[in-house]
């Protein structure tokens, strides 16, 4: 999975194209709250056919860990 998918996902999500987003951003600070959340994990099972549980998606703190649950899921998913 690439990370530019699932980083154009989050900015869609969020509203803020063009934002730039580095993996030790806060997913709090960059607007993700629990209706972004949803909306990134529904985008994510239709665009790259990744089920992202929404157990895992609560814990997260970084665009990292999120970056690293999409890439773990997918691998899962193989």
């Amino acid at each position: 999975m690439d990370d530019a998918v699932t980083l154009g996902i989050i900015r869609e999500a969020v509203d803020a194209v063009g934002m730039d987003l580095e993996r030790d951003d806060l997913l709090q600070d960059v607007g993700v709250d629990s209706i972004a959340g949803y909306e990134i994990r529904l985008l994510v099972r239709e665009r790259c056919g990744v089920e992202v549980p929404e157990e895992g998606f609560e814990d997260l703190g970084s665009v990292g860990d999120l970056l690293d649950l999409v890439r773990s899921q997918a691998a899962e998913a193989c």
